[in-house]
């Protein structure tokens, strides 16, 4: 019994190890980090919670950052499970939203959202649900906490008389599943002010109060369905900070100084002048920064950042007749001030033009819901927007001539109603994106990406590239005409184990006379991981992630011990076998060999031996008049797939001989005693359609060495085992002079053939042994 223990034990040890290996083998796993959000211009401790979190390379953040790990002995950072880490962020970043990914030397995690905060961190505790147990908050602060069913997580505060207190709660901009509801409460619980779905932040809330009465206050969070657990978190976020309502114009020109009229939840209006980030191509959202007045905190807002020309409404543009003019392409900013509001833009197109019109509002802090149409000059609808969470028009000029677009709200209007319509000329009838937003690929392996197409009005072939991958990048699969295809990208070997790159798909598609080129976008998967946050930081949107994990291990080697073949004279034909070592039992695709370097008229036809799963032969075919000694040298490369990784062997040293239609080799079993035997092995290598016999004898070899006469090998065997002798007195020593002649028939020609020179050692007889 004790013995049938310890063996379960040892199995169990090897499950759990076993175990142990493949979960440090896999690709990071992200939660939710400790605390909630990094500091600009401070060091951080941030725990990073999820899975596979072992063997960190780098942090990777949509903002700029630099990162430490920290070793930890804990047991959650043994298993994997959290990772300690020093971030620093730089002074001048801005107060916002952005993305983190963990690279580790497996690969790259999912994206979590983070906030940069001014505000410092407080974590929530664990028994503040309710008003006596109300948790201090000693302002300004941002506290992360969860709500829990049913509960209301309690805070109180202290405020002088003539002090306005802002509180707002990030969480669905977190990509949390809290929908948060908070109630400004007296120390007695009575409500005072009540906090839901605030314009401007989606299901979020805030509100600023003015205090008249010094003393303390209570505030009071929950979720509005009283919902609560791990996955229902927030950063709650109290101080003198502005709360931003509205801005406009809601974009700049990137890499320009652009003028914003701020206006904050009081309606107070205020110019900011706001360096715009300079952007490579295409659009960005920048966060910017609004300061409280003595430094406590601040608020923030996003614009949106292009490289295209401006274009700001001019009112009166109710009419066509007073329509602002613009120019496209472009971004065209715009305000609903009031319900009905109707702002039209002029611009001419030619014929054929495709445009690409995306509105956007909320994802800008707007609580605008835009509906867009377009119109010839003589009013004809042409064409109206996609009512979308981002509302797209696309359209085809159909001829030359002035057109409107019309933007109106389909509800309602205000000062804050603000939007700005982006438009390119990249409608090609279809739009792309990967089914996921990170893939991970062995170094210097291959990425299989599902890439989906929408094709509303174009049903023709669609070729995808790949930018952002350096050159050397192959890519399979990437010209389709149907709903999806898998594209298989091969990382160039340069990008080495424990790094991410950014991928940009790019699909391009013949329109008539027109190329056009339409980015993939991944919106709709982020959506799905978070469904309720209004914006995500754009390089998540517009790249996937490719995380380089180890090289693939090695699943076949050839196991090739003859590197010489043959190609016959009088014959021109034959055949030798590439022995395959699977190293991975579970390979079984087949194996595609090519042979280079043979000499002009000499071909090659590969095909299994048997199933292929342990040889393939090789089949030679050429002149028959090639003379004899010739060599060539050979390459023969075997090229195998398994789990959409490709690996390919070479074998660089075979050498191809020129011969007669008949090779002898000769191999001795060891070194002959003198006055004892040893076995001689005879090989041939017969080549043409009907073997003969073949008689072989040894016309040299070292004095006092005996062998048979002669032999004759019949037709059907290639190998004959032959007894030499050492004579008593044969001198000792090693001797490279064994040589044996075999002469058949082929064809009807009389073929002689001789061995290579083959070593013998004879050694002395011991001297106690005497001769027999």
């Amino acid at each position: 019994m004790n013995r049938l223990l310890a063996i379960l034990r040892a199995f169990l040890c090897v499950c759990a190890s076993a175990a142990a290996v493949d979960a440090t083998a896999a690709p990071p796993t992200l939660g939710p980090c400790k605390p909630l959000a990094a500091a600009p211009g401070k060091t951080i401790e941030l725990t990073l919670t999820g899975a596979n979190l072992l063997n960190p390379r780098t942090l990777w953040t949509s903002f700029a950052s630099r990162t430490e790990f920290v070793p930890s002995d804990a047991e959650s950072a043994q298993k994997g499970e959290t990772l300690l880490c020093r971030i620093t962020v730089p002074r001048d970043e801005q107060v916002g939203v952005g993305a983190l990914r963990l690279v580790t030397g497996e690969g790259v995690s999912n994206p979590i959202l983070a906030m940069v905060d001014d505000l410092p961190s407080s974590a929530e505790a664990a028994d503040n649900h309710s008003i006596a147990q109300a948790q201090l908050a000693a302002w300004p602060v941002a506290i992360d906490g969860q709500c829990e069913p049913i509960e209301e997580d309690y805070y109180r505060f202290h405020v002088e008389a003539g002090q306005r207190l802002s509180f707002e709660v990030v969480a669905q901009r977190l990509g949390s599943k809290l929908d948060p509801v908070v109630r400004l409460l007296t120390v007695d619980g009575k409500e005072l002010r009540r906090a839901d779905d605030s314009a401007g932040v989606g299901g979020d809330c805030r509100l600023s109060h003015l205090f008249d009465a010094a003393g303390d206050y209570l505030l009071a969070l929950s979720d509005v369905r009283h919902f609560g657990g791990p996955e229902f978190r927030y950063r709650l976020r109290i101080g003198e900070f502005p709360l931003v309502g509205s801005v406009y114009p809601a974009g700049g020109h990137s890499g320009q100084v652009a003028s914003f009229e701020v206006a904050d939840d009081s309606a107070e209006k205020s110019l900011l002048h706001v360096s715009i980030p300079a952007t490579r191509d295409g659009s960005q959202l920048t966060a910017v920064s609004v300061p409280a007045a003595h430094g406590a905190g601040s608020g923030w807002f996003q614009v949106e950042a292009n490289s295209q020309a401006e274009s700001l409404e001019l009112e009166p543009n109710d009419a066509v007749e007073t329509a602002t003019v613009c120019q496209l392409p472009g971004a065209l900013n715009g305000r609903l001030q009031q319900a009905g509001d109707r702002d039209h833009f002029r611009f001419h197109a030619r014929k054929g033009q495709r445009l690409h019109c995306v509105g956007r509002s909320r994802e800008l802090g707007s609580p605008c819901d835009l509906y867009m149409s377009l119109h010839q000059a003589d009013g004809a609808r042409i064409a109206v927007a996609r009512q979308e969470r981002q509302p797209v028009l696309d359209a085809e000029i159909p001829e030359e001539g002035d057109y409107t677009l019309l933007v109106e709200d389909l509800y309602r209007g205000g000062g804050d109603h603000v939007y700005r319509v982006d438009v390119s000329e990249t409608y090609g009838g279809f739009a792309l994106n990967a089914e996921t937003t990170q893939y991970n690929a062995p170094q210097a392996g291959t990425a299989v990406v599902k890439v989906l197409a929408q094709r509303p009005a174009y049903g023709g072939p669609i070729e995808l590239a790949v930018e952002g991958l350096g050159d050397g990048v192959k890519l399979e699969g990437q010209t389709f005409e149907g709903p999806e295809t898998l594209l298989k990208i091969t990382l160039p070997p340069e990008i080495p184990a424990g790094e991410v790159r950014y991928a940009k798909i790019v699909g391009k598609a013949k329109i008539g006379e027109e190329t056009v080129a339409v980015s993939a976008n991944q919106r709709g998967p982020l959506l799905a991981s978070f469904p309720n946050t209004l914006s995500l930081p754009t390089i998540l949107e517009t790249a996937i992630a490719i995380g380089v994990g180890p090289a693939f291990p090695p699943f076949f080697d050839l196991a090739l011990t003859n590197k010489e073949a043959y190609l016959p004279q009088v014959v021109g034909a034959s055949t030798f076998d590439v022995p395959i070592n699977r190293t991975n039992e579970a390979f079984k695709e087949p194996i595609a060999i090519a042979v280079e370097g043979l000499p002009a008229g000499v071909t090659a036809e590969i095909g299994p031996v048997e199933d292929g799963l342990k040889a393939m032969r090789v089949s030679l075919k050429g002149p028959v008049d090639l003379a004899e000694g010739a060599e060539f040298p050979l390459r023969i490369i075997a090229t195998g797939k398994f789990q959409e990784q490709t690996r390919v062997v070479s074998v660089d040293d075979v050498k191809l001989r020129v011969v007669k239609p008949l090779v002898v080799t000769v191999a001795l079993a060891g070194p002959i005693v003198a006055g004892g035997e040893q076995q001689a092995e005879i090989r041939l290598q017969r080549f043409g359609p009907e073997p003969l016999p073949v008689r072989v004898q040894f016309v040299d070899g070292p004095a006092g060495l005996a062998a048979p006469i002669s032999i004759t090998i019949p037709s059907d065997a290639s190998v004959a085992v032959v007894p030499l002798r050492a004579a008593a007195d044969a001198a000792a020593g090693t001797f490279a002079t064994l040589v044996a002649a075999a002469t058949t028939t082929v064809q009807g020609q009389e073929i002689s053939v001789r061995s290579q020179p083959v070593s013998v050692e004879i050694q002395a007889l011991p001297a106690a042994q005497g001769a027999p």
